[in-house]
């Protein structure tokens, strides 16, 4: 999967791990511009064909009303959720595990929001 990794999930261990799983990561950060707006993101991943991977589900969910609703479509948006309960919290492992059952699913990704919490 072709993934831009939003600001507030950058981590080089992250992006290590989902290398090494096959994908192709960017930092939203590497495109030239520090705490970009999440349109400017959303923008940014439209424009170069890659999914959004977040923490921002509120934000996110937002903007792909607005694109589906304008006619419009994306790659697809990837929401990481985080709990008060550190142990609940997806490992950088497992949001690459998350990736792979989401990808064999078979399901749309493109023009859809995942929360990948949900395939663990």
């Amino acid at each position: 999967m072709k993934i831009l990794i939003d600001e507030n999930m950058s981590s080089p261990r992250l992006a290590a791990a989902m290398l090494a799983a096959g994908h192709d990561v960017e930092f939203s950060t590497a495109l030239g511009r520090q705490s970009q707006s999440d349109a400017r993101v959303m923008t940014d991943a439209i424009g170069h064909g890659r999914l959004v991977l977040t923490r921002d589900y509120e934000d996110y969910a937002d903007l792909h009303d607005l694109v589906i609703a304008s006619g419009g479509r994306h790659p697809g948006i990837l929401i990481v959720r985080f709990d008060d309960e550190p142990r609940r919290n997806l490992s950088h492992r497992a949001i690459c595990t998350a990736l792979a059952n989401l990808a064999s699913a078979g399901i749309p990704i493109d023009s859809q929001v995942h929360v990948l919490n949900q395939w663990r």
